[in-house]
């Protein structure tokens, strides 16, 4: 199977103390504002999550979504300047599941510990909202996301063939000896060791 038609990675957060990341000095954390911000959030998600830079993005995303509210559910990280840098969108599922959508980083914001802050900041804003779990999927080429995403306290979950083999290799590429993996009804399905 080629890499471009492998399913991505799932995973959940249960409910549960979240793990608190401080901001870079002079950052600050913000909701959209309206269409003035659709570009900056096309710029940032353009590092992976979009082709390119076109409004339409969003549209796709985000506000054509009828679970999404983007004055409350999309999020910013602004850098001293007030220029946004960073983004991911936390929306209430009908189903009361929360979904981590979106989450960018510029490129040259990367390496300030920003995806953890996002995690933490989607994270506050679903548990606020009693969500049961926090569901996001990913691909293993977003490195620095899925390591996030795990000292986040997410945990893998099988929901397909081959997620084992995959998960234990992304234990093995992280240096982690046991990690939970959940079934797809966000139950204990066994503990995976390297």
């Amino acid at each position: 199977m080629s890499e471009t038609k492998k399913s991505q990675l799932k995973m959940y957060r249960l409910p549960g103390p979240i793990k608190s990341y401080p901001l870079p000095e002079g950052y600050t954390v913000r909701n959209y504002e309206g269409e003035e911000d659709i570009a900056a959030w096309c710029e940032i998600c353009l590092n992976g999550l979009v082709g390119s830079t076109d409004p339409q993005n969003f549209v796709n995303a985000i506000s054509s979504r009828d679970d999404c509210d983007p004055y409350s559910d999309v999020f910013f990280i602004c850098d001293e300047n007030g220029r946004p840098c960073a983004t991911v969108t936390a929306i209430k599922q009908p189903d009361g599941t929360g979904d981590m959508h979106m989450v960018s980083v510029l490129t040259e914001y990367r390496g300030k510990g920003l995806g953890n802050c996002l995690a933490e900041i989607c994270i506050r804003s679903l548990q606020e909202r009693e969500v049961k779990y926090i569901y996001l999927t990913t691909d293993e080429w977003r490195v620095a996301a899925v390591k996030s995403y795990l000292s986040s306290g997410f945990l893998p979950v099988e929901y397909n063939e081959g997620m084992t083999d995959r998960w234990l290799a992304e234990m093995e590429l992280y240096g982690i000896d046991r990690l939970t993996m959940l079934s797809e009804d966000c139950k204990y399905l066994k503990t995976l060791t390297r």
